[in-house]
């Protein structure tokens, strides 16, 4: 099984359908008075990927209506060009189309190597909210518009005192400042540190979309990234293959 339907396989169906029947569907695009056909070969989180000869026709921004025919027959839905490279276009899977199917998170997490600070915190048992002199920095491994995945290195004092259910009120630096409080919903020992499992509690209404917009542009490119190492590994497999 390949990389892209392992990934695949976190879609379950709510409505009979399951996503994979997308997978290699002969889709079509259309915007003004264009039309191409092409073929779907990615679709996880906000993103899906149709690859087709006239990619260079259509531009980022494009709204462009996308007609999928599967096995299990006809999905339609209008969408937005967000990216593109030779011989592909990734546009949006809008939410409509998302609850189709489901799937293991409510939205897309994505990697990420950004830092935070933790300004104070308030622990279950205690009302009162307790400042940081000297705010704690985190190293946040993973974000979606629902939480957030983070470790703090080296700082046994500040691990004794978090817990599930703590609240923390924080700064994440995401290539934009982001004020927001968190509640600890798991902690897990690693190696050398612990790995916190977090969930917004609030967020500045003028900021989620500029959130929503970080998480898409890494989402894309880890998608790109991820895309590219698994095509030099089969160039290389087959260079392998035919020197032996």
């Amino acid at each position: 099984m390949t990389m892209k339907q392992d990934v695949l396989k976190r879609y379950g169906s709510k409505e009979g359908y399951d996503a994979e029947v997308l997978i290699n569907s002969r889709t079509v695009l259309a915007k003004d008075d264009f039309v191409s056909t092409g073929i779907l070969t990615y679709a996880q989180g906000d993103i899906m990927e149709i690859e087709l000869p006239e990619y260079d026709v259509f531009l980022l921004g494009d709204k462009v209506k996308v007609t999928m025919y599967t096995k299990s027959g006809l999905f339609v839905l209008d969408t937005t060009v967000v990216a593109k490279e030779p011989g592909s276009l990734i546009v949006i899977n809008p939410p409509e189309n998302r609850r189709k199917f489901s799937e293991k998170r409510e939205f897309p997490r994505v990697e990420v190597k950004n830092l935070g600070q933790i300004m104070g915190f308030q622990n279950v048992q205690q009302k009162e909210q307790h400042q940081l002199e000297n705010p704690i920095q985190i190293s946040i491994k993973n974000i979606s518009m629902n939480g957030l995945g983070f470790t703090i290195n080296d700082n046994s004092m500040i691990d004794a005192i978090l817990h599930k259910k703590c609240l923390l009120q924080v700064e994440l630096d995401l290539s934009f400042e982001m004020p927001c409080m968190l509640e600890i919903i798991r902690k897990e020992k690693l190696e050398d540190t612990y790995y916190y499992g977090a969930g917004f509690e609030t967020i500045p209404m003028e900021q989620s979309n500029t959130l929503r917009g970080f998480i898409l542009r890494n989402q894309i490119q880890t998608y790109f990234e991820q895309k590219r190492d698994e095509e030099f590994k089969k160039a290389m497999e087959k260079k392998s293959a035919a020197n032996q």
